[in-house]
């Protein structure tokens, strides 16, 4: 293979370069402009889309990233073709890559090849609310060399796509609207639990964001933190929307303590 590689007719000095002229050159960059235009337009038209029908709005953020890298393969292979009409340059171009990417760029291959397995292996998608490592929240960017995420208070987190494919990851949602939500509270532990439970299913039930067809599941269970010990109710209710999960949480939290206030089962209540 390596005496193949050797024997390669490759054009040398001048000759090679008298391949990129201004008008391939020029020609190149109209494509990648092209091409950097038209995923804007469709980065629009696809969010336009995803608003007036919300029920494909998965679909539609599904359908982006593909669409999107798409377009950049036809646009290289496009710019391949003008820059290296003949095949001995065309090889020569590959051979160049091919050693510039052994000697500088093997962190970016490996984003690359893990945007490609994200793409076809689908752990998740736009939209999907999820867990990488640390980092939660819903995924708003699907590229050849990151995946991008925001977080319930808003942050920006950049994730490298060579991470994923080792790291674990979590999905609330998997590619349909509604997820699971859970809500936490703490009481004293001599609490009535009969009391906790019925609060909370009332809470649960009387939140706007909940999903009425899918089931609500509440539990208690002794818990110590530290050296404090309480007795915990666990909600477990469905958000029609994932987008709403911390709102619902919310609301179930304030009903909650509201009724227990009311009941006196808060400390200094």
């Amino acid at each position: 293979m390596t005496a193949a590689w050797l024997q390669l007719p490759v054009p040398s000095g001048r000759a090679f370069w008298e391949y990129f002229t201004t008008g391939r050159l020029l020609g190149a960059a109209f494509v990648l402009i092209t091409a950097w235009l038209v995923i804007r337009w469709l980065s629009r038209l696809l969010d336009l889309l995803a608003l007036k029908a919300p029920q494909s709005r998965l679909f539609i953020k599904w359908a982006e990233p593909v669409l999107r890298i798409a377009i950049w393969f036809g646009a290289i292979f496009s710019c391949a073709g003008l820059l290296a009409p003949t095949h001995d340059t065309f090889l020569a171009l590959l051979a160049s890559m091919g050693i510039a990417i052994g000697l500088g760029a093997q962190d970016l291959v490996k984003n690359l090849i893990g945007g490609i397995v994200v793409l076809a292996d689908r752990p998740y998608q736009l939209g999907d609310r999820v867990k990488i490592g640390s980092a939660y929240g819903e995924i708003d960017h699907i590229g050849l060399r990151s995946t991008k995420l925001t977080t319930p208070d808003d942050t920006r987190v950049t994730i490298p796509n060579a991470n994923i494919l080792s790291a674990e990851v979590w999905n609330a949602n998997s590619g349909v609207l509604d997820c699971q939500v859970v809500t936490d509270l703490f009481l004293p532990p001599g609490t009535d639990p009969d009391v906790v439970l019925r609060t909370g299913y009332r809470s649960a039930y009387c939140s706007p964001y909940l999903l009425l067809r899918k089931p609500v599941v509440c539990l208690v269970a002794d818990v110590v933190e530290g050296r404090r010990q309480f007795l915990r109710l666990r909600v477990k209710a469905y958000v029609h929307d994932h987008r709403f999960e911390p709102r619902m949480q919310s609301d179930i939290t304030t009903r909650a303590k509201r009724e227990f206030a009311r009941l006196g089962l808060l400390p200094g209540g």
